[in-house]
């Protein structure tokens, strides 16, 4: 077993730290979420029974569970520029970008942004601010980690009235 700098422990896609020892969560110091740990927690079990899958850290969301919530997934601007990515980034207010804000709270705020690769035409980050954003992530998330092409996205039908509508506003927003 190998330790890091930090005397985390060190493994590899499969989340195995040395020979029949796999280790997990904060001892890992990737990504330290309890949700993390519990996707790697799903990765270890499957090494165990034999049916190995490589971890994907791209696009987990992260969220502060404050009033209002503060969230992101993927990639940020600066991380995207270190590896070398074309961008193009849009962020929309959602009291404005939605048909019937009020639907959650009479007066609501927040503000959601998207990030695409403009060469493969994919989602690679996002971020909100806003109440629930915890909850309304996931879609961002799930377009990350598949690369769901921006031209599928743009041809959602987003559920009426919801925070998810800002999603559609953003994408349209993007300078592709």
């Amino acid at each position: 077993m190998r330790l890091g700098e930090h005397g985390e422990i060190l493994v590899d896609e499969h989340c195995r730290a040395a020979a029949g020892i796999w280790a997990i969560g904060d001892v890992t110091a990737i990504m330290p979420f309890t949700h993390v740990a519990k996707y790697q927690g799903r990765i270890v079990a499957d090494a165990i029974l034999g049916r190995p899958r490589t971890a994907s850290y791209d696009g987990i969301p992260r969220v502060a569970f404050a009033d209002p919530e503060i969230t992101a997934a993927g990639l940020t601007q600066a991380q995207a520029n270190q590896q070398g990515l074309r961008t193009t980034a849009a962020e929309v207010d959602l009291a404005t970008s939605i048909a019937r804000p009020w639907t959650y709270e009479r007066n609501p705020r927040g503000h959601l942004g998207l990030l695409a690769d403009t060469d493969r035409r994919v989602l690679v980050g996002a971020w909100a601010v806003a109440p629930q954003a915890g909850e309304w992530i996931h879609q961002a998330s799930m377009a990350i980690r598949a690369r769901i092409p921006l031209d599928t996205l743009l041809d959602q039908v987003a559920q009426f009235p919801t925070y998810s509508e800002s999603y559609l506003t953003a994408l349209e927003a993007l300078d592709l």
